[in-house]
Formats: structure tokens, sequence, C-alpha cells
């Protein structure tokens, strides 16, 4: 499971980190508005792209902290919401692909701000 959180960063659980992640230090973020999905590429470092993001790993799986992106396209949610991600190779690019459209749920509860 992927799970965008209301602080603006992106959540990967260990199974999810395991499976798309592997070695790979790196993410590079993409978003298609037309369809409303965010395409992640797991690059091996920061170095691999200057668009890469840094895939902090702990004993509980990953974080990816990409604010400004996720702020430029309107993304950030109200509560952390949980996706399933799918993997998405085609000729040109593999990607980890979260559907906005069809999350799998929500944690927490909005700021009564």
């Amino acid at each position: 499971m992927i799970s965008i959180r209301k602080s603006g960063s992106i959540g990967v659980n260990r199974a999810a980190l395991e499976e798309f992640f592997e070695d790979n230090e790196g993410a590079v973020l993409y978003f298609d508005e037309d369809v409303n999905r965010i395409g992640i590429e797991p690059v091996p470092d920061t170095d691999a792209d200057d668009a890469a993001y840094t895939v902090s790993v702990t004993d509980s799986g990953g974080t990816i902290a990409p604010k400004a992106f996720l702020e430029t396209y309107d993304l950030i949610p109200d509560v952390t919401t949980q996706y399933d991600p799918v993997w998405d190779d085609d000729d040109d690019q593999s990607l980890v692909v979260l559907n906005l459209e069809d999350p799998t749920g929500t944690y927490g509860s909005p700021d009564d701000e």
C-alpha cells in the first residue's frame, strides 16, 4: 500500500517498498491530470535524475517527501489516503501508478482548523 499523507509526504509500506523499490533509493514523480494518476519511477538514487526525491527507509517501510510536487498539483489530501499501487511497465518507462480516483481507504482525520 502507498499513502499520500495530509502532511505532504508519501508513505510506502514494507510490502510495496520491497516489491517496487528493491535497492532503489530515489523516486521521480509524475502526474497525469487527464486520468488523475500519479506515477512514481524508482531510480537508483537522487543522482540518477535531477527531479528525484529520496526514498527514506525505516523498518516499517519508506517515505518520499515531495511536498512541493504535491502542492503544485493540489494533491495533498485533507486526510491521509491509501492506494493500492500497480506496476505499469510500458515501452518508454516503468512506473508505480496510483489511481487517485480509486483510494482503498483513509487514515486519521482532517485538522479542525
